[in-house]
């Protein structure tokens, strides 16, 4: 019988994830680990086939892995792909320097970007720890008590710390046309399986998703092709839908971008399941955008992301390089 690590954290609960499919997971021993090094550890000397991690993780030892030869081989479905804002307002009603805690350098510059005269700041500001559910649960307290007006934290960390306190999706929200978006952060509610080269994902298709998978390959992608020092300023939306639904919600919105994209001249349109991809990136307060956009057939996938990325890398060279250039770290 194989064996699988499964490594969590308040922000992206692996084993809560892991209910929801366990019963469809067959000969495989699940085993909880404490820390990844010694994870990467046991998939190297074969004492672990797999490891179940947060994405993110996974990514910022992407150098370690490579060199260990291990691959991300599979994933988990997402539930909640965004962050949320916990308080009683939402920020269209927030007070002039009303105070958000926020750790997210992208998301504080989206908050920025959608109402200028907030004041956010760093949790470590009021000694909170946000990677704890006591942490959360003492910034959902000073709402309470009128010290701030809220807070940002991933959905599933909400979860997960038992909050109870009204929630608002940080999210790109097609119902929202005419404000500023929030692109979701890099590997955000993404979960995935690692294993050393060779394994047959495949194996693994009862209880992961082909979604998630996807969305793994093109956030890599754009990680790879953005320059490091951007990393935590750049935003990346992924989805796929079957066509049917991309049309209907695009109606609902009128939103022409995608109508065009997927309406020939003639008035027909084919019945492959489409991606959509949205990558963006903000100036230091929020006040210029520069971002890029596509839609296409999901068969087409890994072929389109190259040329996205070689037109990213375009737009990323011009607005770095011009004396007035807004795109820094």
């Amino acid at each position: 019988m194989e064996r699988m690590g499964v490594y969590s954290t308040i922000h992206h609960p692996s084993n809560d994830r892991l209910e929801v499919v366990r019963e469809r997971i067959k000969d495989i021993e699940l085993e909880e680990v404490q820390n990844l090094e010694d994870a990467w550890l046991a998939l190297d000397s074969g004492d672990l086939d797999l490891v179940l991690a947060p994405a993110n993780l996974v990514w910022n030892d992407r150098i370690k892995l490579a060199s260990m030869q291990f691959d991300v081989v599979a994933a988990l479905t997402r539930n909640h792909p965004h962050h949320v804002l916990v308080s009683e307002d939402g920020l269209e009603h927030f007070p002039a320097g009303g105070i958000v805690l926020c750790d997210e350098p992208l998301i504080h510059r989206q908050i920025r970007r959608r109402r200028n005269k907030i004041d956010i700041r760093k949790f470590d500001t009021m000694e909170i720890e946000p990677t704890t559910a006591e942490g959360l649960r003492t910034a959902q307290n000073l709402i309470q008590s009128g010290e701030i007006n809220g807070f940002v934290t991933h959905r599933g960390a909400y979860d997960a710390a038992g909050l109870n306190g009204r929630r608002h999706a940080l999210h790109n929200d097609p119902e929202a046309r005419g404000l500023p978006r929030f692109v979701p952060t890099p590997f955000c509610d993404l979960i995935v399986i690692i294993a050393r080269q060779g394994y047959p994902g495949h194996t693994l298709s009862d209880w992961t998703d082909e979604h998630a998978f996807n969305s793994w390959i093109v956030q890599r992608t754009v990680m790879h092709r953005t320059p490091a020092e951007l990393h935590e300023f750049v935003g990346i939306h992924y989805r796929q839908q079957q066509i049917g639904s991309i049309l209907t919600e695009a109606e609902r919105v009128n939103d022409l971008f995608i109508l065009d994209n997927l309406i020939d001249p003639e008035g027909d349109v084919d019945d492959q399941p489409r991606y959509e991809i949205i990558v963006e990136l903000l100036s230091k307060h929020g006040l210029r955008t520069t971002s890029i956009e596509r839609i296409g057939p999901i068969s087409r996938l890994s072929v389109d992301i190259q040329f996205m990325m070689n037109d990213w890398n375009s737009i990323l060279e011009r607005f770095m390089t011009e004396a007035d250039g807004f795109i820094q770290p």
